[in-house]
């Protein structure tokens, strides 16, 4: 009978460990974050203030060509720079000549002819366009030779703007006349090399994220060296 009743008591025993098991809980908590990424984007504008029915090269004639880059208000911000190519045999020769902001920063800054209307001072060291000591000598371009400059962009771009000035204008240096004996133009009596009824001159302009870069020929580098080609407009 005791065990019966012993045997009766375990099972009681274990029924109620059974039970509490099952209500039995720990200390726990739970949190968790969902991070959204969104993706970023690089578009410039390549504008230009040039009337293409003025564009006669006549020694020492002035021909507007107004260069800026704009960024567009989707953009992040961006480091810009452009590009100018002139015929080989014209620019080796000292024929065409392309005004731009400045062979470097100081020039830009201080000198008032690079300065817009009713600017009266210094133009912001991060406004300012300062050339690369870089020259890209013989590029062939649609089968034909051209030198290629480099214009920088000191400062950042960010969404909605637009940059200073660049190139300013393009002109044919006073010493070119035309040989009506031989039917050719000629520079200091010299034949000249190339067509100045058809010249283009090519002007590209380049954008590159400003992030991861400490500034815009770190920034040009980069580009550089993948050999990333940009669009390009043609004053015919």
């Amino acid at each position: 009978m005791k065990r019966k009743i012993l045997a009766i008591a375990l099972v009681v025993c274990m029924l109620i460990v059974a039970i509490a098991g099952a209500s039995l809980a720990y200390f726990t908590d739970k949190d968790e974050k969902v991070n959204v990424f969104t993706s970023g984007k690089v578009d410039i504008t390549l504008n230009e203030v040039f009337d293409a029915t003025e564009a006669q090269l006549i020694p020492g004639v002035d021909i507007q060509k107004d260069v800026t880059v704009s960024l567009s208000s989707d953009s992040i911000a961006t480091y810009v720079w452009y590009t100018y190519a002139i015929p080989t045999a014209l620019d080796d020769a000292g024929v065409i000549h392309v005004n731009h902001a400045g062979r470097n920063l100081v020039d830009y800054r201080e000198d008032s002819a690079y300065w817009a209307a009713g600017q009266t001072s210094a133009t912001p060291i991060e406004d300012c366009w300062k050339i690369s000591s870089t020259v890209e000598k013989g590029v062939v371009i649609d089968g034909e030779s051209y030198n290629v400059y480099t214009v920088l962009y000191n400062g950042t771009l960010t969404a909605g703007e637009t940059t200073t000035v660049g190139m300013t204008k393009v002109y044919c240096d006073t010493k070119v006349d035309f040989d009506n004996a031989t039917g050719k133009y000629v520079m200091n009596g010299t034949a000249i090399g190339g067509d100045l009824n058809n010249v283009k001159i090519i002007v590209t302009a380049y954008g590159i994220q400003a992030a991861t870069f400490a500034n815009v020929e770190a920034a040009y580098a980069a580009y550089s060296a993948q050999n990333i080609a940009g669009a390009a407009i043609d004053i015919d």
